[in-house]
């Protein structure tokens, strides 16, 4: 049985988080004796924060970002047999994509961010009982919605922290207690999901329809060597020299052109709006109109886009717009989506 990816990661982002409240209840107290000799324990949890400002703004999900807060995540945990592991994990506090509010600023959302991760650590740190990553987060979901939601009412935010904002902000967490948890056994995390770590199936998170079924039955048998890097093209990035307004000078490339030659690029990840159908359709014309002739100089034949719309698009209809149109006002290009 197979799964398509798009579909695995919704249903697995709907088990991870949590997203039906009334199925934590019932799942209370399962993991209060520890099940395999393999479980973890939390042992302790601490994080800090990062500041960035970006060489160039970027622009997506329409807005426009110059800076960003990394959140790192430290934890160490115990096994049923005393030893101890420690593993970190970091995210990027993306408010503009996960905290879309029109009413609170960046800096707002920022803090808010900030104030739910130091709640967060309270909620996962106080976490005491034994089992597998994946049963822990289960077991955990609900407590940091529970803290979104009195952060928010503590700060008083006119717009409370979404779902997925909280996700986004647990998710350092998740991966840190991920990777203690592989190194306490020596292998890589991605290869606990199955009967051998995990105490319960699919089955217990999707559905009857997954019984019997694990994680691992829909991830690659084998890692991967190497993975595919996109260069991002951001909705505010100069396509050609002529856009270039503000130029950097720093030494690295600016225009489109010169990154395809400095780095050899084969992978465009390309940044619209969502809102503007006449400017999306342009964007991706003049993308791929300046990449086709510059990867033409290179005597370069094969290369591939990625549309990222940052679920802006108002609904269903405006992408399959969007799509046809590109299709028929730009056919070489469009099979290279």
């Amino acid at each position: 049985m197979k799964i398509r990816r798009r579909n695995f990661v919704k249903n697995a982002g709907a088990f991870a988080g949590g997203i039906v409240a009334s199925s934590f209840t019932a799942c209370a107290g399962i993991l209060s004796n520890r099940q395999k000799k393999s479980d973890i324990q939390i042992d302790r949890i601490s994080f800090g924060y990062d500041e960035h400002i970006f060489r160039a703004p970027v622009g997506f999900a329409g807005a426009v970002v110059s800076r960003a807060t990394m959140v790192t995540v430290k934890c160490s945990v115990r096994t049923g047999g005393g030893k101890i592991a420690r593993g970190f994990g970091a995210m990027p506090f993306n408010h503009t994509f996960s905290f879309p509010s029109k009413t609170l600023s960046n800096e707002v959302k920022n803090n808010a961010m900030k104030a739910l991760a130091a709640e967060l650590a309270k909620v996962t740190g106080g976490y005491k009982e034994y089992g597998h990553p994946l049963e822990i987060n289960w077991e955990l979901a609900p407590l940091y919605f529970k803290a979104a939601a009195e952060v928010s009412e503590r700060l008083r935010l006119a717009d409370r922290i979404p779902k997925l904002c909280t996700l986004v902000t647990a998710a350092a967490f998740d991966a840190a207690i991920h990777d203690a948890f592989g190194k306490a056994h020596g292998v890589n995390c991605f290869d606990t999901y199955g009967s051998e770590f995990m105490n319960h199936d699919l089955s217990r998170y999707l559905g009857a329809k997954y019984r019997g079924k694990y994680p691992r039955d829909y991830l690659l048998p084998q890692h991967k060597a190497r993975m595919t890097l996109c260069h991002l093209v951001s909705a505010v990035d100069p396509i050609e020299e002529f856009e270039n307004k503000n130029p950097i000078k720093d030494g690295l490339p600016e225009t489109l052109p010169e990154w395809i030659n400095y780095n050899g690029l084969l992978e465009f990840k390309i940044k619209l709006n969502g809102a503007d159908l006449k400017w999306d359709l342009e964007r991706v014309i003049h993308v791929d109109r300046v990449v086709a002739k510059t990867q033409e100089k290179r005597s370069v034949k094969d290369w591939a886009y990625v549309l990222d719309f940052n679920e802006k698009c108002p609904n269903v209809e405006y992408f399959m717009q969007f799509c046809r149109q590109l299709k028929e006002k730009m056919p070489v290009g469009y099979r290279r989506n």
